[in-house]
């Protein structure tokens, strides 16, 4: 259909949602002086300007975007605890899809976000409320269904034992209804609460309280979830402790045996290979020679996440961001499996957590070196090699620069023996089989006997990286871009399960916590909508975002 534009500076309507029309004037400010050249631009937290007082379609549709498909994958994994399953798979696909058409949205291009939004648009019409408002709305209460009633209904614990158990398991399901609650509550937001008592409960339920609360109760079910499985018979932990226990002795990390000695030992896994890089153990370490267990290492760097999330996130007092969005890196269903097995996505969420907060607040040194660990840390961090180095504020020249140091990280193992190394850190990733119980479309292929090759994932690999450039221009882009390109890796991959996605979801949340300005709200400027679709005949939709 034809696109009808409207009168110029107000808004540019045609079948759908109102957009706003971007102003010229670029929000950022420049970088602190560092030992680099000041190329690269400091951006706010918020992610393009928006006119003021105008609608806020654009953010509605970008949060509901990020947020249904972060929602999508979440129960896509927590269904079969990471495995395939025809549920699972449907619903990692359409996450799958979502992320990518919210960041063709972020490109500019609405069209395929249009599509998956009619649903919500012919809602709101029969509602008689501003399609903005109902996603905004519709969202929010998903999001609080998801984290409050994903505890409740699902924690997997395969390894853990004694009444450790049951703490961790209250404990999130407490942190998981405090964090609803508080969603809920910022969502209601009553103009007159009753009495004092009410409003200030209602301000603590949205505001720093509730919060730290959250955050206490999901680490207390982090640490009793340690406790509870202090030998998890999985390969990943132990050869975790061991090689982090030999750093100290000076022991090549490639040339270690984990084994327990016992019949059927760590159930087939890896006894010999140390599939990761280096800065792995070395950030684990001294968790590893403080407490005795490298899985409080993990936890910790969730909290520094979850931290530096609430460092890009608003201050918006009308928008439901807090307690829960930046929780979200942490209290994703079952998040207390994850962390029992061993994982080690935690260490890339941190890593990455901190760059984009570091290249935010105008600190583009710290966000070098947390890039260069990350990509010390482990193989598939190189992905986002081509997406950092569109973004504007890091550059070409800081990427070059986190390349090199992230090399030096790994140098030292890479000398001491290249055939070591090459064969558990690169060949052994490679040689993988395709795994009938794979959460992939490898996997899901399998079944009927199909072989995927590398082709497609070449393609829409090409296809991701394109969406990714497009979209480039500030955090929001960085993240999403991110997402998306690691998201069709995992998709694709021969061997992907629960941990694989966690990584591409936590960047979703990322790019959540930098789309809002802190003066965006659907819900307030509902009003302004209903009498710009008065004054207009068509109901409105999305204009293309344009990218600086």
């Amino acid at each position: 259909m034809a696109r009808r534009p409207v009168a110029a500076g107000s808004a540019r309507v045609w079948h759908g949602a109102v957009m706003a029309t971007p102003v010229p004037e670029a929000r950022a400010v420049p970088l602190r002086a560092t030992a680099e050249p000041p190329e690269p631009v400091a951006e706010p937290t918020g992610q393009r300007a928006e006119p003021v007082g105008g609608p806020a379609a654009p953010t509605a549709a970008r949060v509901a975007g990020l947020l249904a498909g972060w929602a999508a994958l979440s129960v896509g994994i927590a269904a079969k605890d990471g495995r395939y399953g025809g549920y699972a798979m449907a619903a990692v696909l359409i996450g799958w899809a979502v992320v990518a058409a919210t960041v063709a949205l972020l490109a500019g291009n609405g069209s395929a976000a249009s599509v998956l939004g009619r649903p919500v648009r012919l809602a709101a019409r029969r509602l008689g409320r501003p399609t903005p408002w109902l996603s905004w709305q519709v969202t929010w209460v998903a999001v609080a269904l998801l984290v409050g009633l994903g505890p409740p209904l699902r924690h997997p614990h395969y390894y853990g034992h004694g009444a450790f158990v049951g703490v961790a398991k209250w404990l999130q399901i407490t942190a998981g209804l405090l964090a609803a609650v508080g969603v809920l509550a910022a969502l209601a937001r009553p103009s007159r609460p009753a009495s004092p008592a009410a409003a200030w409960v209602w301000a603590a339920l949205r505001g720093r309280r509730a919060f730290t609360a959250v955050l206490l109760l999901a680490t207390g079910a982090g640490i009793a979830t340690v406790l509870a499985a202090p030998d998890p018979q999985i390969d990943v932990f132990h050869l975790l402790q061991e090689s982090s226990a030999g750093l100290g002795d000076g022991v090549n990390m490639y040339h270690q045996v984990w084994a327990t000695g016992r019949p059927g030992d760590l159930h087939g896994g890896l006894t010999d290979v140390y599939p990761y890089l280096p800065a792995t153990s070395i950030l684990l370490a001294p968790f590893r020679l403080l407490f005795g267990d490298v899985r409080y290492g993990l936890l910790a760097a969730l909290v520094v996440a979850v931290c530096a999330a609430r460092a890009l996130a608003p201050r918006a007092a009308s928008a439901p961001w807090m307690p829960v969005l930046p929780l979200l890196v942490l209290i994703f269903p079952s998040y207390c499996y994850s962390l029992e097995q061993s994982w080690t996505e935690p260490l890339l969420v941190g890593c990455l957590a901190v760059m984009m907060w570091a290249v935010c607040s105008g600190r583009g040194l710290l966000a070098v070196v947390a890039f260069a660990v990350a990509l010390a840390t482990k193989q598939h961090v190189a992905l986002l090699v081509p997406v950092a180095a569109v973004w504007p504020a890091f550059g070409p020249r800081r990427t070059a620069a986190a390349c090199g140091l992230g090399f030096a990280i790994v140098a030292p193992w890479v000398l001491d023996d290249p055939a070591a190394f090459f064969h558990d850190a690169v060949r052994a990733n490679l040689d993988y089989p395709v795994l009938d119980h794979s959460l992939s479309v490898p996997g899901w292929a399998d079944h009927y006997g199909i072989h995927v090759g590398f082709g497609v994932t070449a393609v829409a690999l090409a296809v991701a990286y394109l969406l990714a450039w497009r979209a480039r221009g500030d955090a929001t882009g960085f993240a999403a871009g991110g997402a998306l390109v690691l998201l069709t890796v995992v998709e694709l991959n021969k061997q992907s399960f629960f941990n694989h996605y966690t990584l591409p979801m936590a960047l979703l949340i990322l790019a959540t916590a930098t789309t809002l300005g802190p003066g965006d709200d659907p819900a307030r400027t509902s009003a302004s909508l209903v009498r710009q679709r008065t004054a207009h005949p068509l109901e409105a939709t999305a204009t293309q975002d344009q990218t600086p």
